[in-house]
């Protein structure tokens, strides 16, 4: 009993926070004489209002390079989706009870948030997303056998993702491998990777990705490279007395 009440009073805790601009105003209004919030009392509630979301949004995804774009619109519409439930209550509710209808709209927000919360999380269970490393069969080039390795994700396709294998292999100084810092996706290991680069892209069918979730972001600077490709080779001038590639002197 005594959970349900503490879950109950999260929940409403959470919606509190999430809605703060509506039910604070309206607590104003409900005043005798009638108040309402100036600038930086409006400022200070919406600021709570979009932390609030944003840590429900920061909590929902996942880590990876290229991240704030898609936390930037969850917030957002976690922010209306909230304010929507909020005034459908209230409209449904009808109640000149301002605490019964602050506590009402509360709940139905702070239940909208848990709700999103659990939906985005499901959705990224499992997805294999660009810009992260993940445990899979990756298959060899010469056979359709494939074996576990981590790799890094490239694209997203239809039914299948283009990776780039990792190895741990010595390849220092080879042409076609990229160094690559454990970073934040091998914090155990302590052994140097390389990342395949020279080769095309691998082919990896999301039944294949062997874990529900990445093992975690490609480090950014190597990310960057592989997004735009390596510095073009900028050729050396010809030594004095041999031929040019175009055969001039």
């Amino acid at each position: 009993m005594w959970g349900c009440l503490a879950l109950v009073l999260a929940v409403g805790i959470l919606g509190k926070l999430l809605t703060s601009p509506l039910t604070v105003s309206d607590l104003m209004a409900a005043q005798s004489p009638p108040q309402q919030p100036v600038w930086w009392e409006w400022a200070v509630l919406g600021a709570v209002s979009v932390l609030t979301a944003l840590a429900v949004s920061w909590s929902a995804g996942r880590r990876r390079p290229g991240r704030a774009l898609a936390l930037a619109v969850r917030t957002a519409l976690l922010l209306a989706l909230c304010a929507a439930v909020a005034l459908w209550v209230r409209d449904r509710v009808g109640t000149d009870d301002w605490t019964l209808g602050a506590t009402l709209e509360s709940l139905a927000a702070g239940i909208t948030a848990l709700v999103f919360r659990g939906v985005v999380r499901r959705r990224e269970r499992g997805r294999p997303l660009p810009g992260e490393v993940w445990l899979a069969m990756v298959p060899f080039r010469d056979s359709d056998q494939a074996a576990r390795h981590y790799c890094v994700v490239l694209r997203r396709r239809l039914g299948y993702a283009d990776v780039l294998q990792i190895t741990s292999q010595d390849k220092d100084g080879r042409r076609g491998y990229l160094p690559m810092p454990n970073g934040a996706w091998d914090t155990v290991s302590g052994k140097l990777h390389w990342v395949e680069t020279a080769r095309p892209p691998r082919r990896v069918p999301y039944r294949d990705f062997l874990k529900d979730r990445p093992q975690g972001p490609c480090p950014t600077p190597t990310w960057r490279q592989l997004r735009h490709g390596p510095a073009p080779a900028v050729p050396r001038a010809p030594r004095r007395g041999t031929p040019a590639p175009d055969g001039s002197r």
